[in-house]
């Protein structure tokens, strides 16, 4: 086994046993190749949970200055 099969094992295996539904959530998306899968109801619940986390504390917001820019060719 190579050192990136290995590397892919062990991530596999941690996604299989992870129980955090929002991180597996954003792993699909990372994956998934379909533009849209939500539902609008899950996009408006989507909204106000991260709307709350942001009033809550939870979220990092990034400022403009640190945003790195991507020039596309």
């Amino acid at each position: 086994m190579t050192v990136l099969e290995k590397k892919k094992y062990n991530v596999i295996r941690a996604i299989m046993n992870d129980t955090d539904t929002r991180r597996v959530t954003e792993i699909e998306r990372l994956y998934n190749s379909e533009p849209c899968i939500c539902t609008a109801e899950e996009l408006r619940v989507s909204v106000m949970q991260r709307t709350q986390d942001f009033y809550d504390g939870k979220m990092k917001l990034i400022e403009h200055d640190q945003v790195k820019r991507k020039v596309v060719v």
